[in-house]
């Protein structure tokens, strides 16, 4: 339970902190790399020795970690993107909803035992998104259709990762692999950042500030908390993911959103309350 604790936290640090970086005018394009770039080098104490490229190219797991490096730097630039501009609510529940996705996984390649109740579950978590970012948000600007389809794709990309993830641990990866396997994804997580950063025009000199490594460094130790202790805790005996997987995402939704209250006073409106209800509902029928 101590490593089921540590990715909740880990995770519901993520949409907090970047809502902060806006308030505190940290460059997201500097502090994502920065980000990876830590998560790499905290990998390799833990780790104990450093992370061998040649090596890397016989893993059989080498193209999951370069396949989710990549949606992994496209899910924290959504992430950034949608907690500034929607709300770290609406970021939290968006990317912790994308639950549905790795567990609808779970019934098809795993067998997990398969019911009305699961089923009815998967139904109220997506209304629960739906009831979560249709209700306007605490920005004049979250009116934007641009803005409501922000939560929407961080949902179906934060889905297809942890998916990924699960089946990466399943089928590929055993305890001495987990740090090797995080330190690869997020090399190749900073490589995409970067080729992200270039193309849009924003990784100048000029623009750096030592804030923004700062602001990367805090991301880059709490990711990595939240994607070392995730695997651990999706390697427990005992345990279906498709229960696992709502268990984490409400602990999730439900720090951030404590924390967005009280650390940026955001407002939960009517519709968002529902969802949390309805979002309750969902995770206790997903583990019935």
């Amino acid at each position: 339970m101590l490593f089921l604790v540590l990715a909740i936290l880990g995770s519901a640090s993520l949409p907090v902190l970047f809502r902060a970086f806006d308030d505190w005018r940290v460059n997201v394009f500097w502090a994502i790399p920065a980000n990876y770039l830590t998560c790499i080098f905290v990998g390799s104490l833990l780790a104990g020795g450093e992370l061998n490229l040649l090596e890397l190219r016989s893993q059989p797991w080498i193209l999951f970690a370069v396949l989710q490096g990549i949606i992994l730097a496209v899910n924290f630039f959504l992430l950034a993107h949608t907690a500034q501009r929607a709300g770290v609510s609406v970021a939290a529940l968006a990317s912790r909803l994308s639950v549905a996705i790795p567990s609808l996984a779970a019934f098809l390649i795993y067998g997990d035992s398969f019911n009305f109740l699961k089923i009815a579950g998967l139904a109220a978590a997506l209304l629960f998104l739906y009831l979560c970012t249709a209700s306007g948000g605490d920005l004049a600007t979250a009116h934007s259709p641009s803005h409501k389809l922000l939560p929407v794709l961080v949902f179906l990309t934060f889905g297809c990762y942890f998916t990924m993830l699960k089946y990466a641990q399943n089928y590929y990866l055993n305890e001495s692999s987990y740090h090797s396997y995080v330190m690869s994804g997020f090399l190749f997580a900073f490589a995409a950042s970067l080729v992200i950063g270039l193309t849009q025009g924003v990784l100048a000199a000029s623009d750096f500030r030592v804030h923004h490594l700062v602001g990367g460094i805090l991301l880059g130790v709490m990711n990595y908390v939240a994607i070392y202790a995730l695997l651990k805790v999706l390697a427990l005996k005992g345990w279906e993911s498709s229960q696992l997987f709502p268990i984490y995402s409400v602990g999730v939704v439900a720090v951030s959103s404590l924390l967005a209250v009280i650390l940026f006073k955001e407002r939960l409106s009517r519709l968002r309350t529902l969802g949390l209800v309805v979002g309750l509902m969902a995770v206790a029928l997903l583990n019935r």
